[in-house]
């Protein structure tokens, strides 16, 4: 894919995620795609697994979440993207209850591309910043994400 081709995509998947639209997002992913929220060592591969992370570690827990894309940069079959990521906690992410602050971090999305569309996204961001921000204790959400990671239930403590 060219430059042109790879930003009209990505242009596209960012609308969808404004529109809250997850069929239009998955519409720019590869079959088996991926979803890596660095911070948290969480990956989530394929179509279904990528939807339930929009719908609960995105979306349901920040309904106003927004990405304020400041830099792109494009390499062979990738893009890279930085800026500033904006939201309120507002519903439960990975278990732990909302804090009801808002944050403002920076974050990068390294954007890989295969057969036309996006492969996948790697998201990075200041965890414990968000969390501070945000209101949310960050030795919790760590717990629940490693809980996550393990296959185990989510601690409650």
């Amino acid at each position: 894919m060219d430059t042109t081709e790879m930003r009209r995509l990505f242009e596209a998947h960012r609308e969808a995620e404004t529109a809250r639209d997850i069929d239009g997002i998955l519409r720019t992913f590869v079959e088996d795609c991926f979803l890596e929220t660095k911070a948290l060592g969480l990956r989530s591969r394929g179509r279904d697994a990528v939807r339930a992370a929009y719908q609960q570690q995105y979306f349901t827990a920040f309904p106003d979440l927004t990405p304020e894309d400041e830099g792109i940069t494009f390499g062979d079959g990738v893009v890279a993207v930085w800026g500033t990521l904006r939201g309120t906690s507002r519903g439960e992410w990975l278990g732990v209850p909302p804090g009801g602050g808002a944050f403002e971090v920076p974050f990068a999305n390294v954007v890989p591309f295969q057969d036309g569309l996006m492969a996948g996204e790697a998201i990075y961001f200041d965890l414990a910043t968000l969390c501070e921000q945000a209101g949310i204790p960050l030795d919790r959400i760590r717990a629940a994400a490693a809980a996550r990671r393990a296959g185990t239930a989510v601690p409650t403590e």
